[in-house]
């Protein structure tokens, strides 16, 4: 039986907002499919006009839009330009619209352990990438409380500790920011809240929310991390499941599905 969980969802793509037809398709799937936030990259080449009509259309929907980026650089020191940069459009842009044209946060994936640095020295770039989300929060939340700060982090971060023995790396970001999407990405319930429940217990300790996620896309490679050539009913079971043993959990908001394209093309 489905949940009533609410569901999130990334959408990259965000020319896809730029016509009538291209935001009536996406908010029709969320409504269809219970989304109640997406994740929306900002694109600076996309007209304020057309972020304008869809958050305001997404708002009659009873949908957040939350604004989204980033890029492994932007852990590193000389990079936070791009986040101050993002930040300070997400701003400007809500102080120049009614409210509900209004972003409602902003999210940031920052993935650093792909760049080369990580294998180099994966401590001095884990304490740069901890920094940096706390240099995100803190400029976000500076004159702008009501916006929400989240980001995107993969599971296995309870697994670094930090060297001056305050915790882990898991730790110190999910306590800065108000919320965490759990990069959880496996195909099976189970194996999903197995990675899942160490995140799970800490954020309840914090007192912070935890969108536990999977994933779409195909990974011809790893096709146990997504749900992609897998049917609708499969993942609606499997979800399903997330949803009935996690909701009694203070800190579990719902499920992020990756992404709005991949999960489009899940058959049925």
């Amino acid at each position: 039986m489905p949940s009533n969980m609410p569901r999130a969802t990334w959408l990259w793509d965000t020319s896809l907002i730029g016509t009538n037809a291209g935001r009536t398709d996406i908010l029709q799937f969320a409504k269809n499919e219970r989304v109640e936030r997406i994740y929306l990259q900002v694109n600076r080449d996309v007209a304020q006009s057309d972020y304008r009509s869809f958050i305001q259309a997404a708002a009659d929907s009873g949908i957040q839009i939350h604004a989204l980026d980033g890029a492994p650089k932007w852990a590193l020191p000389e990079n936070r330009k791009y986040m101050t940069a993002l930040v300070d459009w997400v701003k400007s842009y809500n102080a120049s619209v009614l409210v509900n044209e209004r972003f409602a946060g902003i999210q940031v994936d920052i993935e650093p352990y792909l760049l080369p640095d990580w294998t180099a020295d994966q401590h001095a770039v884990a304490v740069n990438w901890q920094q940096s989300i706390a240099y995100f929060h803190d400029l976000v939340k500076k004159d702008s409380a009501a916006l929400t700060t989240s980001a995107a982090l993969p599971f296995w971060l309870d697994g670094i500790p930090l060297s001056d023995g305050s915790g882990t790396l898991s730790e110190a970001m999910m306590g800065k920011l108000d919320e965490t999407a759990l990069m959880t990405y496996r195909n099976q319930a189970l194996d999903v809240i197995d990675l899942a429940a160490e995140e799970i217990a800490l954020a309840d300790r914090l007192g912070k929310k935890v969108w536990i996620s999977v994933e779409t896309n195909p990974a011809p490679d790893t096709p146990y991390i997504t749900f992609s050539g897998e049917s609708k009913a499969e993942m609606e079971r499997q979800l399903a499941v997330i949803d009935g043993l996690l909701k009694a959990r203070p800190s579990y908001s719902g499920i992020a599905v990756h992404d709005y394209t991949g999960w489009r093309h899940i058959r049925n």
